[in-house]
């Protein structure tokens, strides 16, 4: 394994554990039109690309949530905190 290998594996290994533990204080929405909004954990560099975790769509049928990761996946909430609410991955102990 090349230096280079090791630093990407520990940096995988830090968004990983950042992502089990994401509180809502650690989510920023940043404003793209009137009906749009970019999901930031404010933890991370706002120019690493795991700082974006999705994007909350406000539509007819409530706000549509796109979360990006590994894997993509879709939902509908009808509030935008229940929206937002959907990255919190820490629990409320």
């Amino acid at each position: 394994m090349t230096m280079l290998d090791a630093d990407a594996s520990l940096d995988q290994t830090r968004y990983e554990l950042m992502a089990e533990n994401r509180e809502r204080r650690d989510i920023t929405l940043n404003r793209l039109s009137d009906h749009e909004w970019r999901v930031i954990d404010r933890r991370l560099d706002e120019h690493d690309a795991p700082s974006v975790l999705g994007i909350i769509e406000q539509t007819d049928a409530g706000f549509t949530v796109l979360e990006i990761n590994e894997l993509v996946a879709q939902w509908t909430t009808d509030t935008l905190d229940d929206a937002v609410s959907l990255f919190v991955t820490a629990d409320d102990d």
